[in-house]
């Protein structure tokens, strides 16, 4: 069972001690290499215990488990494991999605997945049978098959499967849990200045803002919006894989508060003033035909997070390595 530990505290002070040409790029590979040596632990209990076949990742949105997968799966390849990366992304299900009572579309619970076909798939491959992994086009809702995708398995490969609902007894039933591993990541970090500014959920409520706006084509408001239904999904599933992980990952980088979170705060008043100014682009993530759920309590939460980043000191995103899992959200 996995537990969260204790959270990373960082103050506006800790921050500005470290600003300097010398002093930050130190700070940053700190960080760097403390995320690193994470996936190079559970990358050495996968390899010291060669019956692992299946490594499950699960963890709530901007939490980094692309780069993790990304990472890990490296790892193992280098060290001779052959190792096929399955998201969980490319088995949604393109069925019409549920909406809440306020217009948002439900892609965070595990109903949106066709979670029957891939539980399918890896008792496929289980058995040493082939199987042609999907692509999900986001942009038509709807699974395509690439012939390029096909898995043939050899004995002694892994399966890296991550995705927020990579932990669910659903998704592993039946498969034998001696070849199996589990693991749980989240940023568990918080901002300090008088008092706490920033807690983890904001963090990721910044990374994400950032993310949608900059490879998505969202607003940051659109962002702000649709949280409400993402926090209720994870009231329900967070704590049940966190307690079914055997290994606990915090992707919590210090050092991105002075890059991401002005990122994200610039974007954030963007969206503000043209909210102001009429000329705000309606929201992708709400039923056709609607403008946005709730957006008086967005520009509301997005007022009171743009109050709490004035205070953060500002790094240039060029110092962010190209391997790091904030190059996700920037």
């Amino acid at each position: 069972m996995a537990e969260l530990g204790k959270i990373k505290l960082t103050t506006i002070g800790d921050l500005e001690r470290k600003l300097g040409s010398t002093r930050f790029p130190q700070f940053v590979e700190e960080c760097e290499q403390g995320f690193k040596a994470q996936v190079q632990e559970i990358a050495d209990y996968v390899l010291a215990h060669q019956e692992i076949s299946f490594v499950f990742l699960s963890g709530p949105t901007s939490s980094g488990k692309t780069t993790f997968s990304t990472l890990f799966s490296q790892n193992l390849t280098r060290n001779g494991k052959r190792t096929h990366l399955i998201s969980m992304d490319d088995y949604y299900s393109d069925r019409e999605p549920v909406y809440d009572e306020e217009g948002r579309p439900d892609y965070e619970s595990i109903d949106a997945l066709d979670l029957e076909l891939l539980h399918d798939h890896l008792k496929a491959l289980e058995k040493m049978q082939a199987v042609n992994i999907p692509t999900f086009d986001f942009k038509i809702r709807s699974r395509i098959i690439e012939e390029h995708k096909i898995i043939n398995p050899q004995p002694g490969d892994t399966y890296m499967i991550e995705g927020l609902h990579g932990l669910s007894d659903e998704l592993r039933k039946d498969l034998a849990k001696e070849r199996s591993v589990g693991i749980f990541i989240m940023p568990y970090a918080g901002l300090l200045a008088d008092n706490r500014i920033l807690d983890h959920v904001d963090m990721r409520i910044l990374r994400r803002l950032s993310r949608d706006v900059f490879h998505r084509g969202a607003t940051a408001l659109s962002t702000i919006d649709f949280w409400p239904m993402i926090a209720r999904a994870e009231k329900e599933f967070v704590p049940i894989y966190l307690k079914s992980a055997d290994f606990y990952v915090n992707s919590a980088l210090e050092y991105e508060y002075s890059v991401i979170v002005p990122k994200a705060r610039e974007q954030l008043k963007i969206s503000i003033n043209q909210y102001m100014e009429g000329e705000l682009p309606p929201s992708n993530n709400v039923k056709a035909g609607m403008f946005y759920a709730n957006l008086n309590l967005a520009i509301k939460q997005a007022k009171r997070l743009i109050r709490a980043c004035n205070k953060i000191p500002r790094v240039d995103p060029i110092v962010v390595p190209p391997d790091s899992i904030l190059q996700e959200f920037i």
